[in-house]
């Protein structure tokens, strides 16, 4: 297979002004990176469930020309209604996520796993597709959510970590053949951010948990975890532009303010991916048409 790195050019200019998508919008990581989006002048189309918590959350932003869509991210013909008058994107920020199910396998419904998998991963890729001509049209860009798991294991969490994995591999996937089209497609890993989806971890308990993560989760719960601003932050790092594409990037561990590391990851085909390296047999399915 030939060696192509996606590397679509340094965008310019400012998202003052501009339509960014936002799913799971209304709570969490999702309505934090809403405010640090309208804070920059952007216009927000925040997408989550509840009506209600919609309407708040949209009348907390700064600006104006924000409006907000009550729908199941998981639902393909939703997106087909309400979508139909969207015409230009400069953003899509995938953020909606659920955590559950927690325990060993055997102790949850398989369809709890599915659902998981449908809201996660599916309503990801449906944000995606449904968004398509707008971003199109707009020369947008497209931020998803890794998470625990994405890298590592995270037993006990096996639909939330699957999910997880899957969304970075699909971003990977979606860089590469977007990269022509200059529409950049990256995934933020947030850290362990404070928000009401840990509530599923405190109603399982340490016995279906775990308890080292119960404990660690009960802890960090209590210190504050690590800011959400951060990871908003680099939301819109990611949005205003930067020179890579198809890259996880850590909002806790990575330097990615740092101008040079982003360099690194336009220059380093493998670095910011989810990688088998061990040094020998090592070697880059892009590069080598590999499985």
């Amino acid at each position: 297979m030939t060696d192509v790195q996606p590397t679509p050019g340094q965008k310019q200019g400012t998202l003052a002004g501009r339509l960014v998508l936002i799913t799971g919008a209304s709570r969490g990581i999702g309505l934090e990176s809403a405010r640090a989006l309208a804070e920059r002048g952007a216009r927000l189309v925040l997408v989550a469930r509840e009506a209600a918590a919609l309407k708040e959350a949209s009348a907390s932003l700064a600006g104006d020309g924000h409006r907000w869509l009550a729908f199941d991210v998981s639902d393909e013909a939703a997106w087909g209604r309400h979508l139909g008058d969207l015409d230009e994107l400069a953003g899509l920020v995938t953020a909606a996520a659920v955590l559950d199910p927690v325990g060993p396998i055997g102790s949850y419904r398989p369809s709890a796993f599915q659902r998981t998998i449908e809201i996660n991963l599916f309503g990801t890729f449906l944000a995606v597709h449904s968004c398509l001509p707008a971003l199109r049209a707009g020369k947008g860009s497209i931020v998803t959510f890794g998470g625990g798991g994405a890298t590592s294991p995270l037993p006990r969490y096996d639909a939330y970590a699957s999910s997880k994995a899957a969304v970075a591999r699909l971003t990977e996937n979606l860089a590469y053949v977007m990269a022509p089209e200059g529409i950049p497609v990256n995934c933020v890993a947030p850290g362990f951010v404070v928000t009401s989806i840990h509530g599923a971890t405190l109603a399982a308990g340490p016995s279906a948990a775990g308890d080292d993560y119960y404990q660690r989760t009960r802890q960090e719960l209590a210190d504050g975890g690590f800011p959400a601003g951060e990871a908003a932050d680099l939301v819109c790092t990611l949005l205003e532009g930067v020179p890579f594409t198809g890259k996880l990037v850590s909002a806790q561990w990575d330097p990615w303010r740092d101008r040079d590391f982003h360099e690194r990851l336009a220059s380093d085909q493998d670095l910011g991916t989810v990688r088998r390296i061990d040094g020998r047999a090592f070697a880059s399915p892009v590069r080598e048409g590999a499985a």
